[in-house]
């Protein structure tokens, strides 16, 4: 007994000495529209595999720097399951600026339109371009806020262990 109760304290020590213990965070479903006024909701996707959100606006320079970058991802990856979603923050006065958007810059990648900015809101995003990626289980496993020259170098190396652990074994 003495043995069990000295590993529960030793763990217990190792927690409070460790910090905060930060829970898991589970994306909020939505259901959003994309500019043609197809239907877009996160738990569809993501019986599909992973889904990565990017909240963006056509004024936002930063935004636009990134686009190139979820474009190359959607590419490479949209082949293994994984969604793309450019989450627009235009508002209703500049949605129809979108769609001449993504066509100048030939970007393939699923736009929805968050109006009222609710999604924003609920998912907690501060800053723009953020950048969210949700693994099949609807739990949030990267999170950036802000241009980050980084970007796809990161969200390849959190994408390749997603997809290796959810992959699961072939029984070809």
């Amino acid at each position: 007994m003495f043995r069990h109760g000295a590993r529960f304290l030793t763990f217990a020590l190792f927690l409070s000495l460790s910090g905060p213990v930060i829970a898991s965070e589970v994306a909020p479903d939505f259901n959003l529209r994309s500019p043609e006024g197809r239907r877009i909701h996160l738990k569809t996707f993501l019986q599909d595999g992973p889904v990565l959100l990017d909240f963006w606006a056509t004024w936002c320079k930063p935004c636009v720097k990134t686009m190139p970058k979820l474009q190359r991802i959607y590419d490479k990856y949209r082949e293994k399951g994984l969604t793309v979603v450019g989450v627009n923050e235009d508002g209703p006065r500049g949605q129809s600026k979108v769609k001449p958007f993504l066509r100048a810059r030939n970007l393939t990648f699923l736009i929805a339109l968050d109006l009222d900015g609710g999604l924003l809101k609920r998912m907690r995003v501060n800053a723009l371009p953020a950048t969210v990626l949700v693994d099949t289980t609807g739990e949030i496993v990267f999170r950036q806020e802000g241009f980050s020259q980084k970007l796809e170098e990161k969200l390849v190396k959190v994408i390749d262990a997603i997809l290796v652990t959810s992959e699961g074994v072939s029984l070809e």
